[in-house]
Parts: structure tokens; C-alpha cells; sequence
């Protein structure tokens, strides 16, 4: 989930504490060390960032071509009546119960070539850095994967409303996450793997579960709205443009929220390097009203791309929408509590908690003297 992406970088200074003392270090943020230790010591153009950098490409191109081979196996969309969900005896009748049950389809690709493929390359290389970037990408591929569909039939102006607006979510966020990286592939991974990954002695099993399969429930969820909308031609109306209005306000409340968390981060990095004190909390712009503004800005773009999906008369595509609110509700408690851990910014921290709405941006409370 971007948010999930968002989230972890809410204050991480990437300190770890020792003896009271805080000591800079080079991990994913919370102290955690994971990854490759220093940044210039993989450049650019070194071997281990062009590796990935091909990984990184490489992870889709088998998909794709299962879809393309999918959708041009039968000419001209002579294809034939939905054989129902029976074991196929044959390769046409295969392909054909693939195309008539998209969704169907996409979980099976997914658990093929992102849940195994990712798990594979994770076992080698000891991170699951691979899903952060993928987070942005996966719902892109999906959405196209349904509305490619030779059986697709969406309304062109709700259609193409939906897919503007996915490709301004996935080119900000993928944006954000190349920024914050310095576009080092695979030098981080999401601080909670990285946890786990050092006090979980069968984590490197355990991840299937609670990074691969998660992620699959997160992210095809998240996308459910595009296969109603795909495959469902209602009347574009008022209701959709609201949604559009409340999609794009979305964005533009997490793109602040990023961009000021950046600046942020950088404004302290700068004065880590002059020796001066650190600014110990980010409390102004969108954060000024709300500690989670980036939560607040990517659950209301869901929640409104969702709304496409209920106007096309598929209201249970919403599962997947507060699935992943109730997972980035878990989430925003854990962050807390790791920035409560912290001795230095607890204080100042349990301040901004008293004051400051947690997702929802609203004017701070007054707080009477303690």
C-alpha cells in the first residue's frame, strides 16, 4: 500500500539509540540495520545496483506474457461461453475459463510470478526490498490487465478517469520512493521485515506468509474497483465526478505530505553533517493538522477509486479497500510506538499526540500546561 510506504518513513531519522546516546547509522530507520550498509559504497553504476535495477525490470515480463498469450489465444474475441469453474480438460477451455473469470486470473498470476518469484529472490538475497517498489506498480499492471481483458466492456470516460488518476498515484509514489532511495535499488527494506527478519529465527519462511501473501490480499484487493469498472458499462454521472473531485484531493494532500516529510528528512541530514541539533519533530504544513496526513491523503484516494467500483453496481469490491484500512490502522499503532520508544522525542512526541488529529487533518486542540 503506498500508505504502508508513507507510513514508514513518518520521522524516520534512522538513529539508533545506544547507552542514551544517539548514534547515525545506515539502516531502514528505527536502528534497524538491514540492507547494504552504506550507500556510496554501492555507486550508481556498480554491479549490485545494475542487479537489481534488472530484477527490478525482469519481475513482470513473464506475467505479461502469459496475459498476452491469454488474450490473443483465441482470433478476432471468438471466444467461447464460460465453461465454469470446472478443471479444464483442455488448453481452449483453459483459456477460456481464464478470460470469464479475471479475477480469478489475476490472483493466479499474482501468486506465480509476485508471491513465488519475490520469495525466491528474497531467500537469496536476504531482503524483501523487492515489494516496496513493486507496491507502486502492481496496481497499474492489474488495472491494465483488466481493461485489456478481450471481454472488458467499461464506460471510456469512467475508464479513462480511473487510469488517470492510478497513473498520477503510482507515478508520485514510485517518484517518492526513488527519491527517498537516491535511486539505490535494494539497499533498504520495510524496517518491520527487517525486524523481524532479526528476532524471528524462521522469518525467512515465516515471510511467505506475512509479506508475500499479505501483500497479495493488500494490493489485488486494492484493485478490485478496476475490474467492476472494467466490466461493467453504467452511465457516467455526478456521483463520479465527486469522486474524482475526492480522488484527486487525495493526492494532493499525500504529495504535500511526502514532499514536506523529504524536506524534512533532508533539513536534518544537513544538520547531522554541520553538527547542529536536530529538529526532533516534523509539526507543520499538512502535519501541523494531522500526524498521519500521508495515511489520510492515500485512504482517501482509495476509498473514492472504490466509490467507481460501487457505482458500477459491485459493491463487494470495497472488501479490499477496508481490508487495507484495517491493516494501515494497525500500522499507524505501530509507528507510534516506535516513535514513542525513541527517549528523546517521546516527550516531545506524547505533545503532538495530545494536539494533533491522527489521520483526519483538523485544527490542533488546546492542550492545558501539565
Amino acid at each position: 500500500m503506498g500508505s504502508r510506504r508513507a507510513g514508514r518513513n513518518l520521522f524516520c531519522s534512522a538513529i539508533a539509540i545506544t547507552d542514551g546516546v544517539e548514534v547515525m547509522t545506515n539502516p531502514t530507520a528505527f536502528g534497524i540495520e538491514t540492507g547494504y550498509l552504506k550507500m556510496e559504497d554501492h555507486p550508481l553504476l556498480g554491479r549490485r545496483n545494475l542487479m537489481n535495477l534488472a530484477l527490478l525490470l525482469w519481475v513482470p515480463l513473464p506475467a505479461v506474457g502469459c496475459c498476452l498469450l491469454l488474450f490473443g489465444w483465441f482470433p478476432d474475441r471468438q471466444i467461447p461461453e464460460d465453461p465454469g469453474l470446472i478443471w479444464p480438460e483442455s488448453f481452449d477451455q483453459a483459456a477460456a475459463l481464464l478470460l470469464h473469470h479475471p479475477v480469478l486470473t489475476v490472483n493466479l498470476l499474482f501468486f506465480l510470478f509476485v508471491d513465488i518469484q519475490f520469495f525466491l529472490i528474497a531467500l537469496v538475497q536476504k531482503s524483501t526490498w523487492l515489494i516496496d517498489p513493486y507496491w507502486t506498480l502492481l496496481p497499474p499492471l492489474m488495472a491494465l490487465f483488466f481493461f485489456t481483458n478481450p471481454l472488458s466492456d467499461p464506460s471510456e470516460m469512467r475508464a479513462l478517469l480511473c487510469l488517470l488518476l492510478l497513473g498520477v498515484w503510482s507515478i508520485r509514489l514510485t517518484g517518492n520512493y526513488f527519491r527517498r532511495e537516491r535511486w539505490q535499488f535494494g539497499f533498504r527494506e520495510d524496517w518491520r521485515y527487517a525486524k523481524m527478519r532479526r528476532e524471528r529465527r524462521f522469518f525467512m519462511i515465516e515471510q511467505v506468509f506475512v509479506v508475500y501473501l499479505a501483500q497479495h490480499a493488500m494490493l489485488v484487493g486494492l484493485s478490485l474497483p478496476f475490474f467492476a469498472v472494467a466490466f461493467f458499462d453504467v452511465p457516467v454521472g455526478v456521483i463520479d465526478g465527486f469522486l474524482f473531485a475526492g480522488a484527486c484531493i487525495g493526492l494532493i494532500v499525500a504529495g504535500l505530505a511526502d514532499s514536506q516529510l523529504d524536506l524534512f528528512m533532508r533539513e536534518n541530514a544537513r544538520r547531522q553533517e554541520s553538527v547542529e541539533p536536530r529538529i526532533q519533530l516534523l509539526d507543520s504544513g499538512v502535519w501541523h493538522y494531522s500526524r498521519h496526513p500521508n495515511y489520510f491523503g492515500e485512504q482517501l484516494f482509495w476509498w473514492c477509486i472504490a466509490g467507481f467500483g460501487m457505482v458500477c453496481g459491485e459493491s463487494w469490491v470495497v472488501i479490499g479497500t477496508a481490508f487495507n484500512s484495517c491493516v494501515l490502522a494497525g500500522v499507524t499503532v505501530m509507528t507510534e510506538r516506535r516513535m514513542l520508544a525513541i527517549p528523546d522525542r517521546r516527550a516531545a512526541f506524547q505533545a503532538y499526540q495530545a494536539r494533533t488529529s491522527v489521520w483526519v487533518p483538523w485544527w490542533p486542540r488546546s492542550v492545558p500546561p501539565s
